[in-house]
C-alpha cells in the first residue's frame, strides 16, 4: 500500500509537472506575442506622426506636441515659441527643376533644420513647402538669433540638382506665447509674421507683433 500510495503521488507529481511546463512554454509564448504587438503597435504609431518624404514628424505630431508644449506652458509659464517656416519661391524651383528637385529641396531643409535644433526643441512639416518649429525654455532675442543661424544653415547648405548649384532660402515668422494666448491666436501671429518676412524680401525672419 505504501509502495502504491508513493508511485501514484509521484505520477501525480509529475502530471503536475508537466502542466506547470505547458503552462510556462504557453506564458512565453503569450508575452513574446504580446511584445510583437506592442512594437507592432508602436511602429504603426511611429509611421502615422511621422512625414513620410522628409522622415521628421509629420502635422498630426505636431498638434499633439503644441497641445502637450501649451498645457505645460499654462501651468509652469516657461517662455514657448512657435516659428513658422517657409520655403521661398518654392514653386519656382519645381517648375524650373521639377518636382524631384523639390522633393529633395524640402529633405535638404528638413534635415538641416533638424540637425541644429535642440532635442528640447520640436520640428515637423506642416504641409506643402511649410514647417513648424517649438523653442521652449527661450526667449527672446535668443529665439530670433537661433531662427536667423538655422535661416544662414539652408541658405549656405549647398544645394545642388543634376550638377547645378540651386540656391534654397527659407522665411520664417515667430510668435511667442503671451498671457491669454491660445494656439490658433499664437499661430496666427506667427502666421502674418510670416507674411511679412516674404514681403520685405524673403530670406529673413520676422517677430510677429501686437
Amino acid at each position: 500500500h505504501v509502495d502504491q500510495h508513493r508511485r501514484g503521488e509521484e505520477q501525480r507529481h509529475q502530471q503536475v509537472e508537466a502542466q506547470v511546463t505547458q503552462l510556462t512554454e504557453r506564458l512565453r509564448e503569450v508575452e513574446t506575442e504580446s511584445a510583437q504587438l506592442r512594437a507592432r503597435i508602436g511602429e504603426e504609431r511611429r509611421q502615422a506622426l511621422t512625414d513620410p518624404l522628409t522622415d521628421i514628424p509629420n502635422r498630426l505630431a505636431y498638434q499633439e506636441r503644441i497641445a502637450q508644449e501649451y498645457a505645460r506652458w499654462k501651468r509652469f509659464n516657461t517662455p514657448l515659441a512657435l516659428l513658422i517656416w517657409d520655403v521661398d519661391r518654392f514653386k519656382q524651383i519645381n517648375d524650373q527643376y521639377g518636382h524631384k528637385a523639390g522633393d529633395k529641396v524640402l529633405k535638404v531643409i528638413a534635415t538641416t533644420l533638424a540637425d541644429n535644433i535642440r532635442e528640447t526643441d520640436f520640428l515637423a512639416r506642416y504641409g506643402g513647402e511649410e514647417f513648424v518649429l517649438l523653442m521652449t525654455g527661450t526667449q527672446q532675442p535668443v529665439v530670433q538669433e537661433v531662427a536667423d543661424k538655422l535661416r544662414l544653415a539652408v541658405e549656405t547648405c549647398g544645394f545642388h540638382y543634376r550638377g547645378e548649384n540651386v540656391p534654397i532660402t527659407i522665411s520664417c515668422g515667430i510668435a511667442e506665447f503671451r498671457d491669454g494666448d491660445g494656439i490658433e491666436g499664437v499661430f496666427e501671429r506667427a502666421d502674418r509674421a510670416l507674411y511679412r518676412a516674404k514681403d520685405e524680401g524673403r530670406n529673413r525672419c520676422v517677430v510677429a507683433t501686437g
